[in-house]
């Protein structure tokens, strides 16, 4: 992945933001609409075109789903990391430590399912490997709570790709079990994401440039992964 490529992105972004936060806006609302331009590059993301379009390679997906499993326990340590992090603020840290303890269930499901017995046997993708490292890096040098703001992206961006793709409704070929588990259209768990961090914005713990910042890298990092497989033909589908 281009690193400066990204960093420009990012600028180019912040720049771009100008408009302050409406009154009764969430600050998460406010980044949400701020990276729109993203979000729109996921739902046109290899991965994501791939299903859509039925024509995805197995082996690729495959990769995919195994950086992802490795994913999902780096993203439990990291929220563990955080938790011990919080300080007296005992809220927080709870939530915190619940995440790591729900984000091991993931890895501990994920690692059944594609015969993963350790993480460290696996080589992974130059684009999972940036996108944990970033949010460990903000795990250990950020506010704790910058760690949730970190995650929440790929928490509501996936229900909104599952809504954008129809989930639930159209045929995705071999893809669609995936897709209805996974981008559900009606999964809110990012809300309670979006209250801590809320919180910790009104308290002046959070600040918007820092936020939007650490939220856009989260975002663009998910563009990024789901780019890490091939890009594959319609012409090759089997429907």
């Amino acid at each position: 992945m281009n690193v400066y490529l990204l960093l420009l992105i990012q600028l180019a972004l912040l720049i771009e933001a100008q408009a302050s936060i409406e009154e009764g806006q969430t600050l998460e609302n406010y980044l949400w609409e701020q990276t729109k331009e993203i979000r729109q590059q996921a739902l046109k993301a290899n991965l994501i075109y791939g299903m859509k379009e039925k024509c995805l390679d197995p082996s690729e997906f495959g990769g995919y789903m195994v950086d992802d499993t490795v994913y999902c326990y780096e993203g439990s340590k990291s929220l563990k990391i955080a938790g011990q992090r919080s300080g007296d603020n005992v809220t927080l840290q709870n939530f915190l430590e619940m995440e790591s303890v729900t984000w091991f269930g993931y890895w501990e499901w994920l690692n059944e399912i594609w015969h993963i017995n350790n993480t460290e046997g696996v080589r992974l993708g130059e684009e999972a490997s940036a996108y944990m490292n970033h949010i460990r890096n903000v795990a250990e040098n950020e506010m704790p709570v910058y760690t949730i703001l970190a995650l929440t992206p790929c928490a509501r961006l996936w229900p909104w790709l599952g809504q954008q793709l129809g989930s639930g409704t159209n045929n995705f070929g071999l893809y669609t079990s995936w897709v209805e588990t996974n981008l559900v259209p009606g999964s809110t768990g990012y809300m309670e994401y979006q209250q801590h961090v809320q919180w910790a914005y009104e308290e002046g713990l959070v600040t918007v440039e820092k936020a939007l910042e650490i939220y856009t890298t989260s975002m663009q990092f998910e563009v990024e992964f789901f780019n890490s497989v091939e890009r594959c033909e319609p012409s090759q589908c089997n429907s």
